[in-house]
């Protein structure tokens, strides 16, 4: 692996940078410092929110350097001075199409309004965003009805064999009009079509002038397949599914086990090493 060239390190956050406790161990802190120190660039790229991901950006001192892709890709952020680089939602049509498929194949649907997740009806799954994020909960009785301006990313939320029969029925439908992913086994997520992951990093690329062949990233589960696939050096955590275990380069050990920490100082043993020579 070409560890040596690794300028820029882009992890996601649930099940691949966070614990069970979905807290940031502090030997993965620890890494992430010293890859600063040394000089690379620390992304965080996750399906959540972005004021779901402030906290750990600030943990993880980002405004030193550091960049957030929010909402699978919709937003790329410069956490030095909060600029906004790309931002591309989904438009009322849009989500009013989303909604009224949902209500037809009879699953619960949710967004992102005003920092809080907002669905029609108390459900686990919200429940379970919630949970991860810390972000309230709103119920309405319409989703389209509240839905009057341009949203990032709605989700439909059902178990997991449903929600795998939905992505392969929709995305023969839908799939030119969205990018439609599975995030956690219970979320089917939709974006505008533009968006994934691996474009946010295009995006972050350009600023710096960093060649995606020199970019690291590190992700568990089907919303990170674009950046794994595309990226110099794609890493699947030991938890991942076989799938994606077998598009990356290398599989490191799991979140529960410092999974991040362990590729991080294998780039930086493998640079420590190339400059003594």
């Amino acid at each position: 692996m070409p560890y040596a060239n690794v300028r820029m390190i882009v992890m996601d956050l649930d099940d691949t940078l966070l614990n069970d406790a979905v807290q940031i161990s502090p030997a993965n802190q620890a890494a992430i410092a010293r890859a600063r120190a040394a000089g690379l660039t620390i992304v965080l790229a996750s399906g959540r929110p972005f004021p779901a991901m402030i906290g750990y950006a600030d943990l993880l001192h980002l405004a030193q350097g550091g960049y957030v892709i929010s909402y699978n890709g919709a937003y790329v952020t410069d956490w030095s001075n909060r600029e906004t680089l790309f931002e591309t939602c989904l438009s009322k049509l849009e989500c009013d199409l989303l909604v009224d498929t949902a209500h037809a194949q009879g699953v619960l649907m949710q967004t992102y309004i005003e920092g809080a997740i907002v669905t029609e009806q108390m459900n686990p799954y919200s429940q379970l965003e919630a949970t991860l994020t810390g972000m309230p909960i709103e119920l309405v009785a319409d989703l389209k009805s509240v839905i009057q301006t341009k949203v990032p990313k709605v989700l439909m939320l059902a178990e997991p064999d449903k929600i795998k029969t939905l992505q392969a029925e929709l995305s023969k439908t839908l799939g030119g009009r969205f990018m439609i992913s599975i995030s956690k086994p219970v979320f089917l997520e939709f974006t505008n079509s533009a968006v994934d992951k691996s474009r946010g990093i295009d995006v972050i690329c350009a600023k710096l002038g960093i060649d995606k062949a020199d970019v690291m990233a590190i992700g568990d589960s089907y919303n990170d397949l674009t950046m794994l696939r595309d990226c110099g050096v794609g890493v699947a955590m030991g938890n991942a599914p076989d799938d994606i275990k077998a598009i990356a380069n290398v599989v490191t050990t799991d979140c529960a086990d410092d999974g991040v920490a362990a590729m991080i100082d294998r780039v930086l043993a493998s640079q420590s090493t190339a400059h003594q020579s």
